[in-house]
C-alpha cells in the first residue's frame, strides 16, 4: 500500500520529502537529503596550477575559467540524484503522487530530470524555496490534501 501524497521541497543542495497523512495526521517528514558539493567554495572546485608561465609568451594571458559554473555542476547532479531516489521509491510503490516545490531554476532542473513514469505522477509545482518552513506551516502555503 501506498503512501499517498508525497511533496518534494528542495533547493539546490538540501531537499526534504514530506508525506500527506490526510487530516488527521497532516504533513510528516520522511527524509533529508543534502548535496555537500554545492555548498563548497567555486575556489575549492576548481583547480589551478599555481606558478605555471602563461602559454604563448609575452603578452599571452592564462586563465582558468571552468566551462560550466561548479554551483550549475552540482545543482544538476543534485536533480539527477534526486530524480533516481523518487524512481526507486515509486517503483516501491511508497507515493502515488507527487507535488514539487523548489526555486524556479532548480524546480527546472528536477523537472527535466524526472523520469517519465515519476513525471506523470506530478500533481503540483511551486516555484519558490520552502526549504525552511516546517511541515505545519508548508501545509498552510500547499494546501495539500490526499486525493480519495
Amino acid at each position: 500500500m501506498g503512501l499517498g501524497t508525497w511533496v518534494l521541497v528542495s533547493d539546490a543542495c538540501r531537499a526534504r520529502v514530506l508525506v500527506d497523512r490526510g487530516t488527521a495526521g497532516g504533513l510528516v517528514e520522511l527524509e533529508e537529503y543534502a548535496c555537500p558539493g554545492s555548498r563548497e567554495h567555486v575556489k575549492d572546485q576548481v583547480c589551478d596550477r599555481a606558478g605555471m608561465k602563461p602559454p604563448g609568451g609575452k603578452g599571452a594571458r592564462a586563465s582558468v575559467v571552468p566551462v560550466l559554473d561548479p554551483k550549475e555542476v552540482e545543482a544538476r547532479k543534485f536533480g539527477r540524484q534526486l530524480a533516481e531516489i523518487l524512481k526507486k521509491r515509486l517503483n516501491d510503490h511508497d507515493f502515488k503522487e507527487l507535488v514539487l516545490a523548489a526555486p524556479p531554476h532548480f524546480l527546472g532542473i528536477l523537472r527535466g530530470s524526472l523520469d517519465e513514469t515519476v513525471a506523470r505522477r506530478v500533481v503540483a509545482s511551486i516555484d519558490k524555496d520552502l526549504t525552511s518552513l516546517t511541515p505545519h506551516e508548508l501545509e498552510g502555503r500547499l494546501m495539500v490534501r490526499t486525493r480519495a
